[in-house]
């Protein structure tokens, strides 16, 4: 969701950008809704370690509110939601956590950040406490989510 594509003298690459959520939540805000959008990792899905999955386990435990969104890239996003899921009960108990990520980042036209982001919203204002995944306007478990392959 966060990935820009910087063009570089010899080809294309990508860097992990500010967070989208805020780019988002600058031109669509829900009626009522106050945010703060917090940096915790910044690195493709597929380099994401233990310590990495333990930082935003603690930005979760940390913070006071209770609806929590996690943007995070699509290659691993059921591991980081299961990682929070297992703790959830002892230690996020409470809390509404859902994660989401792009198959086309935010910068790109045709992008899925912002519709995903919102059935975040939509999910954390109905959700019982839980990890959720939302993606492609369904919202799962995170114990109950299959990545779709195709």
């Amino acid at each position: 969701i966060d990935k820009a594509y910087p063009r570089l003298l010899g080809g294309w690459a990508f860097e992990i950008a500010d967070p989208a959520a805020g780019r988002i939540l600058e031109r669509v805000v829900p009626a009522g809704f106050a945010s703060t959008v917090q940096s915790v990792c910044k690195k493709d899905s597929q380099e994401l370690t233990e310590a990495d999955r333990r930082a935003v386990f603690a930005a979760c435990q940390a913070t006071e509110c209770g609806r929590v969104v996690v943007t995070h890239g699509t290659d691993t996003l059921i591991e980081t939601a299961a990682y929070l899921g297992a703790r959830h009960a002892d230690c996020l108990a409470g809390k509404r956590i859902c994660v989401t990520g792009a198959m086309r980042p935010e910068r790109m036209v045709d992008t899925d950040a912002h519709f995903n982001l919102g059935v975040c919203f939509g999910a954390l204002s109905l959700a019982t406490p839980g990890v959720y995944v939302c993606m492609n306007g369904v919202v799962h478990r995170w114990d109950a989510v299959v990545r779709d392959t195709e």
